[in-house]
């Protein structure tokens, strides 16, 4: 009797400290924020910028890991979210360059840990994604 309740004993803290451990080690699990109706993941936050027109143009990193982006018409109304591709793991930098040709340089680390960028033109064209002219000298859009 007295093995039984040393083995009864011996599981009993076992599956306690099994517990215990379960319970102080939780899964990580994404927290989304929502913004004009955009699910985006907090920790990369709102990336804003401002042409000198007036226009604002706000970035997240949505549910999918995309760029979304979405951006205000001159009555000040707001277009509505827009996909811009790609899968991306930190906050999106905005760089305003308010060129004769380019406006901004939309950039992030995608999910191969490279810096990959858009640039977007004063005629609203974007560019497709391209990886950081420091990993990708030659470029299309590298000096």
């Amino acid at each position: 009797m007295r093995r039984f309740r040393s083995a009864l004993a011996a599981t009993a803290a076992l599956a306690a400290f099994a517990g215990l451990g379960a319970a102080a080690a939780p899964a990580q699990a994404a927290t989304y924020c929502t913004n004009k109706g955009q699910k985006y993941l907090c920790e990369y936050g709102v990336s804003t910028t401002k042409f000198l027109n007036g226009t604002k143009e706000e970035f997240v990193v949505g549910a999918d890991h995309a760029v979304w982006t979405n951006w205000t018409h001159p009555d000040g109304s707001w277009n509505g979210w827009v996909s811009m591709g790609g899968w991306v793991q930190s906050r999106v930098n905005v760089d305003p360059e308010e060129t004769s040709r380019t406006l901004i340089v939309m950039s992030a680390i995608g999910k191969d840990g490279n810096r990959w960028f858009r640039m977007r033109h004063t005629n609203g064209y974007w560019t497709e994604w391209q990886v950081s002219c420091h990993v990708e000298p030659n470029g299309p859009n590298c000096p």
